[in-house]
């Protein structure tokens, strides 16, 4: 079961019900960060909002509610001092919001899902239905619209707004070999799209996880047309014409994100010089990262070069909130 809202509400409940549980404010140290969500049933959770106990209070707390009297859109807020109240060393302040979600809620959310609403705003208080987001003023969704989550207040109470659909990165990773598999891998549940690329069928595993999509292509860099303008390109072919070739694709469209080239100080050297030769400007050239994730932790085995490139990759990701 995930916490998201897309995937909550493609859940067959018969007739359960759920507390979703939320951290809508996160100060100091804290396990996790504003927007993170667990799900919590009677007989099991998913999701995490950071473990220890706090994630242990709070899941006694849903399901307390659970139990409690039926009302429309029953909302609770609890607010820790992780240390004094916990004992938890890392010492911080977060505000959980306790969102009890029934047949009627559920299908609030699914109707707000269809309509295609970026956002799902409420209040905190119980009883209250959710916004629609055209009710909103204008500043709000201005704000909105690079943020992951937001607190504000409306009419004299507390809101908080997330996006439905969880905010995704694009990655087009070139190559099947080991070194791309680990990074697939190391990149499972971090909201990443991947594209992976190569040009026979049999160089991917037999099992291809749910966060990346297999593409077969005689020639891998004419992928690169097909990417989003914020996509995140990274090329790990077994073939240095290949890889050649996918970096001069990316640099002579323009858009994108991040370009990460697999090497050594040397196949950047050489790269750099074939593609001033097919025309590349010296300021386009700058954004080539080669190699890829070179202050990352030291060694040569697929998973730790793996491990770098995803802390890479990571840290490519904008704001999550603000208040």
């Amino acid at each position: 079961m995930s916490a998201s809202f897309r995937d909550l509400v493609e859940i067959d409940w018969r007739g359960r019900t759920c507390v979703r549980v939320t951290v809508i404010d996160a100060q100091g140290s804290t396990p996790r960060e504003a927007g993170a969500a667990m799900v919590v049933c009677e007989e099991n959770q998913s999701g995490t909002i950071g473990g220890g106990a706090l994630e242990f209070d709070a899941a006694a707390h849903a399901r307390k509610m659970l139990g409690a009297a039926p009302t429309i859109w029953l909302r609770d807020v609890k607010a820790y001092a992780l240390g004094p109240q916990l004992g938890q060393c890392c010492g911080g302040h977060v505000r959980l919001l306790f969102e009890r979600l029934g047949d009627a809620e559920l299908q609030h959310l699914t109707a707000a899902i269809k309509s295609g609403a970026a956002y799902f705003a409420r209040p905190v208080s119980s009883g209250s239905f959710p916004a629609d987001p055209a009710e909103l003023s204008g500043a709000v969704r201005a704000k909105m619209e690079n943020l992951r989550c937001l607190r504000f207040e409306l009419d004299g109470q507390e809101w908080f707004a997330e996006r439905i659909l969880p905010e995704t990165f694009s990655i087009y990773l070139y190559g099947a070999g080991h070194v791309a598999r680990d990074v697939v891998r190391v990149l499972a549940g971090t909201e990443s799209e991947i594209v992976w690329i190569d040009i026979d069928a049999s160089r991917f595993p037999a099992t291809i996880p749910s966060h990346a999509k297999r593409l077969v292509a005689a020639a891998p860099h004419a992928a690169v047309k097909y990417a989003p303008d914020d996509a995140i390109h990274v090329v790990m072919t077994y073939s240095h014409a290949m890889d050649l070739d996918i970096c001069h694709a990316v640099l002579k469209r323009g858009a994108f994100r991040y370009l990460g080239l697999i090497g050594s100080q040397t196949k950047r050297e050489r790269f750099v010089r074939r593609l001033r030769e097919l025309g590349v400007g010296e300021d386009t050239l700058s954004r080539l990262t080669c190699p890829i994730a070179a202050n990352g932790p030291s060694g040569k085995e697929p998973a730790v070069i793996a491990i770098a490139i995803a802390a890479e990759i990571l840290c490519l990701r904008g704001p999550a909130s603000t208040t």
